[in-house]
């Protein structure tokens, strides 16, 4: 550190300190079905100096709605480790994915899982899979789009397949 040079780094700082906008809404809600966890993330906002930026509120996931026509939604819903807890997941990410396409068309979930089964129980197209860690278990944030309408493509009707077509005798 003999090359630090100390005014230049004083004269950095006072430039980045001018540079500073002041905070403004961002847009921002959070909410967690256990009211105890408020507390926790609001002191968490008030620490980031956030904490009159961001709306938070007690709210089961499946009770929110939209308030703007496009944003990211980031979760992390709960992954057990029992089996009776991987049994009710196994209900409860069918019912995320569905709540999704019946609200959140134009957005984009992310969801934060040890629970690398979301993928295929969500029923939802996965554009992007990361790799992460919670301490030292395996996790991935999964990306979802979410368009109107369905993604699904539609099969091709051939000559002969009369699968779906009502026989009008």
């Amino acid at each position: 550190m003999r090359e630090f040079d100390a005014l230049s780094w004083e004269a950095l700082l006072s430039e980045a300190r001018a540079a500073e906008l002041p905070v403004r809404d961002l847009a921002i809600k959070g909410s967690d079905r256990a009211r105890n966890m408020l507390p926790v993330a609001r002191a968490n906002l008030q620490r980031a100096g956030l904490a009159d930026a961001i709306e938070l509120q007690a709210q089961d996931i499946l009770e929110a709605r939209p308030f703007a026509d496009s944003g990211f939604i980031v979760t992390n819903p709960p992954y057990g480790v029992r089996m009776d807890e991987q049994d009710a997941l196994a209900e409860l990410y069918p019912q995320l994915g569905d709540w999704l396409k019946a609200h959140f068309a134009g957005w984009t979930a992310h969801f934060f899982t040890g629970d690398l089964r979301l993928s295929d129980l969500i029923h939802l197209s996965v554009k992007r899979r990361t790799p992460l860690f919670n301490g030292s278990l395996p996790c991935r944030l999964f990306a979802i789009p979410m368009v109107a309408g369905s993604a699904r493509r539609e099969k091709p009707v051939t000559d002969g397949d009369t699968s779906g077509v009502a026989d009008a005798e």
